[in-house]
């Protein structure tokens, strides 16, 4: 089992495209008596595969991040940060731990985040000395998509070797059409730069050669821990009570919510006849609420953006196997 804990949802940027503000619930963070209790209870369960510590800024309160990756017995432990609060010493220390910590960079600008690109870049240079297979993560917009491979040429340069590359969930283009083939011209640019692994077109490829679909299924594979203690299926579901899966004070109740939310890890409705979709992530649940506030669909971009990636995908393994 995967473990995200969400020490906090607050953050010391404001993204145009968090989805914690798109969320509209209260901010808070872990308390010193909540932050044990955790522990306790995942050590419990003796089941930790992946322990992924998140936020909002899970970097406002180092102590709590260092307090998991010591108290708590994980194969992997993963920090997602937007990069600003790092620091040499604690980089070291995660390094010296085997603690992975994931960035957050949007390449040239990061105008989005509102923060200075050359204080990502510094943090970035310190962060890939001690840990140079840092995956790197960007999101963009309809307005930044023209220069998403020119954002991913910035990032190699500056020595990345592992990015991921992300849609802004709420998009809605303006013109689908246009947006379709300037999606499709960036991403094919994408796939031919060399020395990069690219996470969307890697595990598109595993997927595609493995001819086989996974389902999205409440608390099989992962469970998201808030603040407040409270279980949740992933993060776009977090305060929502309606998919409460229990907490650590009462245990996981998944069993109930499967049968609460039979829909949950359905296909989307767009997705009905369509010949590639047993490629596509169309029941990701987490990938649908977060597009479409349901269970049910995922947005027309998102379903744009998951058809250039399997064909991007194709095209990769026809040229690997010689045409």
């Amino acid at each position: 089992m995967d473990y995200t804990i969400s020490i906090t949802n607050k953050c010391n940027l404001k993204c145009t495209y968090c989805y914690e503000r798109h969320l509209n619930t209260e901010y808070g963070c872990i308390t010193s008596d909540i932050r044990g209790k955790i522990a306790d209870f995942i050590n419990s369960r003796n089941d930790v595969g992946v322990l992924y510590l998140f936020g909002g800024e899970p970097l406002l309160y180092k102590d709590t991040v260092k307090y998991y990756c010591e108290s708590i017995k994980a194969k992997k432990y993963v920090i997602t940060t937007n990069g600003t609060l790092l620091e040499e010493e604690f980089i070291k220390w995660c390094a010296d731990r085997k603690v992975t910590i994931n960035m957050s960079h949007d390449g040239i600008e990061c105008t989005d985040r509102g923060v200075d690109t050359a204080l990502l870049d510094a943090n970035l240079k310190t962060l890939l000395k001690y840990q140079p297979d840092t995956l790197v993560q960007l999101v963009y917009t309809e307005e930044t998509l023209p220069k998403l491979y020119d954002n991913l040429m910035y990032l190699h340069k500056l020595g990345v070797k592992k990015v991921s590359a992300v849609m802004d969930s709420f998009l809605q283009p303006a013109d689908p059409d246009a947006f379709g083939d300037i999606l499709r011209e960036q991403w094919r640019k994408v796939s031919e730069i060399k020395d990069l692994y690219v996470y969307e077109l890697a595990t598109k490829k595993k997927r595609i050669k493995e001819n086989k679909q996974s389902l999205c299924e409440i608390c099989k594979k992962k469970i998201f821990i808030n603040w407040d203690g409270n279980i949740y299926p992933c993060v776009q579901f977090q305060n929502r009570p309606e998919y409460n899966c229990g907490s650590i004070f009462t245990g996981i109740k998944a069993e109930e919510a499967r049968k609460a939310h039979p829909d949950y890890s359905m296909v989307s409705e767009r997705c009905k006849g369509c010949e590639i979709s047993k490629y596509c992530r169309n029941s990701c649940a987490c990938r649908k609420m977060a597009t479409t506030n349901s269970v049910r669909d995922i947005s027309e971009a998102a379903c744009m953006e998951e058809q250039v990636h399997i064909l991007t995908a194709l095209e990769i393994i026809t040229k690997e196997n010689g045409g």
